[in-house]
């Protein structure tokens, strides 16, 4: 891959150019936490690459909360005007988001045309983490710290500036259209980078030392499927969904259609498993009717049921589960006590 190196004031440049193009969204902290914002070409503020991912998950430009997929009788095909955007200073985690999520919408033998469209025309540029939260633990999934793959660039902090790695022809069409000129990141700056790295990824292992198992989880959640562990846990949820609300790879959704004038609409809106409706049908009946199964459901889907289909967990590391959940249930100590279970 292409490597380069770009002073603070080069990457304000290209961001402001970027911006008149399209959108760019940027991490920003507010009320101490790091979020999306769209950037402001006429402020001088950088984006915020220190410290770890937004609080949202990527998801949300790709997979709307809520948004109007049809409209009829007067037809419903899909009508594709967006413009595009751009994503600076994505994580690693919430690019194996990313990757999760094509496989549900992009590459089945159904896709989602919303999904395929917005994926095609963003461009992602992701970026290192350098300070990790209590609640990551992305190595503990064998996922670094640091982008890998499914960027269109790369970006990581350095001395004076960022080294910019490029790595897809949409990614280099967008440095060259920032319109400034660029040397490639001397042997020094990488190694300064890749020191950087080396010492995240190390604090993400240190601090996560206690939750080590020595099964993978795909192998723990499929034989523990009856373990008194659970129990410790299934009591606790609030059954809130607060944290696949916010997961990067939680996609579930429910169809409704609604008179607006003279025509009707199709509306998608997220819905989630934990909630006590998700399965009901006809006559009341509920395919996972109480809160333990429901419980569960969530540990299946990421580490059963999704490797099963596509060879690769449903999750992340990234630790918003835990950070959002108002019981305090802490999915790496779930995970945890279902090996120590087998020995009891």
């Amino acid at each position: 891959m292409l490597t380069l190196f770009a002073t603070s004031s080069k990457l304000q440049q290209m961001l402001k150019v970027w911006s008149g193009e399209k959108p760019v969204y940027v991490p920003v902290s507010r009320a101490g936490h790091r979020h999306w914002a769209q950037f402001d070409s006429n402020s001088e503020t950088l984006p915020e690459l220190d410290g770890i991912r937004a609080v949202e998950p990527l998801k949300v430009f790709y997979f709307r909360t809520r948004e109007t997929v049809a409209t009829y009788p007067s037809g419903t095909e899909f009508v594709d005007d967006e413009p595009g955007f751009v994503l600076f200073g994505a994580k690693n985690c919430d690019l194996r988001g990313l990757e999760c999520l094509d496989e549900t919408f992009a590459k089945g033998e159904i896709k989602d045309p919303f999904w395929v469209s917005r994926r095609e025309k963003a461009v992602v540029i992701g970026a290192d983490c350098s300070e990790p939260s209590p609640a990551c633990f992305c190595t503990l999934l064998g996922i670094t710290p640091y982008p890998q793959t499914s960027f269109d660039v790369s970006v990581a902090v350095v001395s004076d500036g960022v080294i910019l790695e490029v790595a897809t022809d949409k990614g280099k069409n967008l440095i060259e259209a920032g319109g400034v000129e660029l040397a490639e990141a001397s042997d020094e700056q990488l190694a300064e980078r890749d020191r950087n790295r080396q010492a995240t990824k190390s604090k993400v292992e240190e601090q996560n030392r206690q939750y080590e198992t020595t099964r993978p989880y795909q192998e723990l959640v499929e034989s523990n499927y009856d373990s008194p562990a659970w129990n410790k846990y299934v009591g606790k949820c609030r059954e809130d969904a607060a944290c696949l609300a916010v997961c990067p790879t939680c996609h579930c959704f429910v169809l409704y259609d609604q008179k607006v004038g003279d025509k009707n609409e199709r509306v998608r809106v997220w819905d989630f498993c934990y909630l006590r409706g998700y399965t009901r049908v006809g006559g009341g009946h509920s395919a996972r009717a109480t809160g333990n199964d429901r419980f569960k459901n969530k540990y299946v889907k990421k580490f059963q049921f999704y490797p099963s289909q596509f060879d690769m967990v449903a999750c992340t590391g990234c630790g918003r589960c835990i950070d959002a959940c108002l019981a305090g249930i802490d999915m790496r100590q779930v995970l945890h006590d279902l090996e120590e279970s087998e020995g009891a």
